[in-house]
């Protein structure tokens, strides 16, 4: 019967009985049409099937693995810091967190109830941390999930052990949070060298896109500023991870395994720290004097360098900062007091600062006039008090320092002396000396925002002021007053060149890189930046005079000499008034 029904099938198709009328013959074409069809589709069914499961099986498979698993990142061990004596600046410790997935929270809402309760805080507190992550705030916490699933988001840190008692014991409440023990960065000294080491923070999303390209992860702890920045992908490491099986809905069923983060390289520096604390404490007793006298806080910078090599030894920038408030999130309390003090502790003005050098330019002014001839050993110039250029500039010393040698014009800082030899320079060749000393021109130290500082020229006048150049302002620049500005670590650069021959070294903070073996993986060799064009005798007779600014009983700096060492220096005074582009003032 089977038989006879295809059969029939096929007769029917083809109108090989006389009963079929002439409508039902009018539909077999579009009948055939729609079989062949049908059969064709299933035939390509039958083809994709196949292609799917024998020959592109393996890779299907692959990707739908992929799909169910995902990666949280481990952060790795930041590098550690030492100074030239191998003490630790910058370390690591263990701390308890608290951390999010949001991909994994069930109940937002009761979990952060759960947890204020826990940490014995407000909930709004633990929401506005929450969502206020790396710099963006998210107004809700779907628009967080939805840009960073996997976190992890540190909520609480440095928890104690009460706190993580606390916490175990409802655990079984918070389905996308846990107590995790993470390396958080730590600092021995606090705040001493806090602008030498820096300090760390989390990625901000800007951070993020520029550097995403070079491994970084959107959660990561990154090197804000100091030596934390500009080092900061030799002492990251390479973050671990967590692999973690996730169901339909993207929350995690199982934990795959881990792979270990790999610590970063450390650095030693050329600081000493003893130096450096020594050198922060004079300061600050010096800023208590002063305070006494003038009614309120005052702000600083002192730099020690090796003249030889360019190695600092001390850099001391105050008011500071202690950097491990910023080790885990800051409050935010305690950001705006630092971002609210007028003398602006989180500024490195030892290298971002400028000023007017005051008499310190003099040095320049000096060797200027001796190597182009201007000056001799034996020339002298009288000093009545005053010099008059139409406009009349005085002298500190109203009754005038008499006829001085360059020697005695430095020791003394005549004024006179200056305003004379700077106008007989001229501004043209005062510019070119100053320049070949690096005024106007950032040393490159190994710290981020330095400042290039302000070398005043005519065209510079011009441009800036729409005025022409006067000769007052070459006799003002020659004794560091009008328009020049440099910052400590330049006015640095000049006195070294002095001390050591004329030889201008790029000053730097990184004696060498240690790998996690503590093997030396690379190290700083002196760089010289040029010389001046000054000849040795000539930087003889600045240094003369400056010795006797600290030891002839005429010199300025003759009430800090210290009997039993011999030591040069050279003062400088100037009166910094506040403006838009230094709102410091002094």
């Amino acid at each position: 019967m089977g038989g006879s029904k295809v059969v029939f099938l096929v007769q029917g198709l083809w109108g090989q009985h006389g009963s079929e009328d002439a409508g039902e013959r009018a539909q077999l074409p579009r009948l055939l049409i729609f079989i062949g069809g049908v059969a064709i589709a299933i035939l390509v069914l039958v083809w994709r099937l196949a292609d799917v499961q024998l020959v592109h099986g393996a890779s299907y498979e692959t990707l739908a693995d992929q799909n169910q698993t995902r990666t949280i990142p481990l952060a790795a061990p930041r590098g550690l810091m030492y100074d030239r004596n191998g003490v630790i600046v910058a370390t690591n410790r263990p701390s308890f967190v608290v951390q999010m997935v949001p991909m994994q929270v069930d109940d937002p809402a009761a979990e952060i109830d759960e947890l204020a309760a826990i940490l014995r805080v407000q909930p709004a507190s633990v929401w506005k941390r929450l969502l206020r992550y790396n710099g963006v705030t998210y107004p809700t916490f779907d628009a967080l999930a939805n840009a960073v699933p996997l976190g992890p988001i540190t909520l609480a840190g440095d928890l104690t052990p009460a706190t993580v008692a606390r916490f175990s014991e409802r655990a079984d409440r918070l389905s996308g949070m846990a107590v995790e023990l993470v390396p958080v960065r730590s600092y021995p000294f606090g705040t001493a060298g806090s602008h030498i080491v820096g300090y760390v923070g989390r990625i901000t999303q800007d951070e993020y896109a520029a550097r995403k390209q070079l491994g970084y992860e959107p959660n990561d702890t990154i090197g804000k500023e100091g030596l934390e920045y500009t080092y900061d992908r030799i002492m990251r490491g390479e973050n671990g991870g967590r692999q973690i099986k996730v169901n339909s809905a993207g929350m995690a069923v199982a934990t795959l395994g881990e792979s270990e983060a790999v610590p970063g390289d450390s650095l030693d520096l050329t600081v000493d720290w003893r130096l450096q604390r020594a050198a922060e404490a004079a300061m600050d007793k010096q800023i208590r004097v002063i305070k006494s006298r003038i009614g309120h806080r005052v702000a600083g910078a002192a730099i020690v360098e090796d003249v030889n090599t360019g190695a600092i030894l001390a850099l001391v920038s105050q008011p500071n900062v202690n950097p491990n408030d910023f080790a885990l999130p800051i409050s935010e309390a305690r950001y705006d007091a630092y971002l609210n003090d007028p003398l602006k502790p989180l500024f490195t003005r030892a290298i971002a600062g400028k000023y007017p050098t005051g008499s310190t330019f003099k040095m320049i002014t000096s060797s200027a006039a001796l190597a182009s001839g201007v000056l001799t050993a034996d020339s002298t110039r009288y000093c009545p008090g005053y010099f008059d250029l139409g406009v009349v500039f005085n002298d500190d010393a109203r009754g005038g320092h008499g006829t001085l040698n360059v020697t005695q014009a430095i020791s003394r800082s005549c004024d006179v002396f200056f305003y004379k030899v700077g106008f007989e320079l001229g501004i043209t060749r005062l510019d070119r000396y100053a320049a070949a000393y690096g005024v106007g021109s950032p040393t490159g130290i190994d710290l981020p925002g330095e400042t290039a500082g302000t070398l005043p020229t005519p065209e510079w006048k011009k441009r800036v002021y729409d005025d022409q150049w006067y000769a007052g302002d070459t006799v003002n620049m020659a004794i560091g007053q009008g328009f020049v500005e440099v910052s400590p670590i330049q006015l640095l650069r000049v006195a070294t060149a002095v001390a050591n021959g004329g030889t201008l070294y790029r000053p730097y903070l990184l004696a060498d890189i240690r790998d996690a073996h503590g093997r030396v993986a690379q190290r700083t060799d002196p760089y010289v930046e040029g010389h001046v064009p000054v000849p040795e005798n000539d930087l003889q007779l600045v240094r003369e005079g400056m010795l006797g600014a600290i030891e002839s009983p005429y010199g300025t700096a003759y009430n800090v000499l210290i009997p039993g060492f011999h030591y040069a220096g050279k003062t400088g005074t100037v009166e910094n008034v506040p403006t838009p582009d230094n709102p410091e003032g002094r």
